[in-house]
């Protein structure tokens, strides 16, 4: 019974020295607003400071996203300290609060922890009133009316040309492509802007026409000349008869044509000693006579002319026919034409 009296009383002494400490407590609090009035959704700054000796700590309470129901912070508080005479410290707390719902609001105190030494005081802010209004009518309106439905505004170019350069493109593409496999499985070349190839008679018959102008048979340097020479019937004969002359020996070029179909006859026979002179001039340093040179550049137009495309040759006599007959027709006019003079 004794113990439980002793309790008592301790209790008590304690709730009164806690008393003292929250309203005789020897720090000056301030609490203030703003504003005391606002509306639905403003905010409103709450400053609450600390007057207290040099030597003491003050922690402010640690606040959430909400002050209390209904009062919400706008940002996290800042915290300021300004130093007064006779070693007096201001410590200062700030923040913004703000309210989505009308009505009056009683803001709560806070507690707050000043330690001085060994000695922990406890101080409370002053509870202040906040009261939020809501946003006035405009006078001017009389009734409320209801939210126009979206107006149909006609589909302008502007918002259909880049569909229609969309549909457009996708359409090429896809065209493109269509022709693309089609000329794979033709193996043809895709590309539509094609150069013009001359056939491999017309380019090696134009090289040769080069030689010959050039007179390069009468030169001393014999290993260019048959280089230029043989190089060019080379590449005939790759172009023509599809046989890799220009990485291949002069038996191997032979047995290629053998291989193709080509006859041995007199023309082959000729391209041989030719090819044969040639490597030695270039590669057994043999000194050819210029009479030699001269029939081996006459034995390269003539396996060009005689080996050309059988198409080839017959387009050329249907045009000289064509050439003969006009010739002919413009001979019996002129002699009739003649003949009526005469007459």
């Amino acid at each position: 019974m004794k113990t439980r009296l002793l309790s008592i009383l301790l209790l008590l002494n304690i709730t009164a020295f806690a008393q003292v400490s929250d309203f005789d407590s020897p720090y000056s609090v301030k609490t203030t607003l703003s504003n005391d009035a606002i509306l639905i959704g403003d905010r409103v700054g709450l400053t609450i400071s600390v007057l207290v000796p040099e030597s003491s700590k003050v922690t402010f309470p640690t606040l959430s996203d909400s002050l209390m129901k209904g009062i919400e912070l706008v940002n996290k508080p800042t915290f300021e300290t300004v130093k007064l005479k006779n070693k007096q410290n201001e410590k200062i707390m700030k923040l913004f609060v703000t309210s989505f719902d009308s009505g009056s609001y009683q803001l709560p105190e806070l507690r707050i922890a000043v330690a001085d030494g060994s000695k922990i005081d406890t101080v409370l802010s002053k509870p202040l009133t906040l009261v939020v209004n809501t946003i006035p009518r405009d006078k001017a309106v009389k009734d409320i009316i209801d939210i126009k439905p979206p107006i149909d505004e006609p589909i302008t170019l502007k918002e259909v040309a880049p569909w229609a350069f969309g549909g457009l493109l996708l359409a090429a593409l896809i065209f493109l492509l269509v022709i693309y496999l089609k000329r794979r499985r033709e193996n043809r070349p895709f590309s539509f802007l094609q150069k013009h190839v001359d056939p491999p008679h017309i380019v090696a018959l134009r090289e040769l026409e080069k030689i010959k102008q050039e007179k390069l048979y009468t030169s001393e340097n014999h290993k260019y000349y048959y280089t230029r020479l043989i190089d060019t019937l080379r590449i005939y004969i790759e172009g023509r008869y599809e046989v890799n002359a220009m990485e291949q020996t002069t038996d191997e070029i032979l047995f290629g044509l053998k291989g193709v179909g080509f006859p041995v006859d007199d023309q082959y026979h000729k391209l041989q000693e030719t090819l044969t002179l040639a490597d030695l001039v270039k590669f057994a340093k043999f000194t050819p006579f210029v009479s030699d040179n001269e029939n081996s550049l006459k034995v390269a137009f003539d396996f060009v002319e005689k080996t050309k495309p059988l198409e080839e040759v017959k387009e050329t006599v249907i045009i000289e026919e064509i050439k003969n007959d006009k010739v002919e027709e413009t001979a019996e006019l002129s002699n009739e034409q003649d003949n009526k003079m005469l007459s």
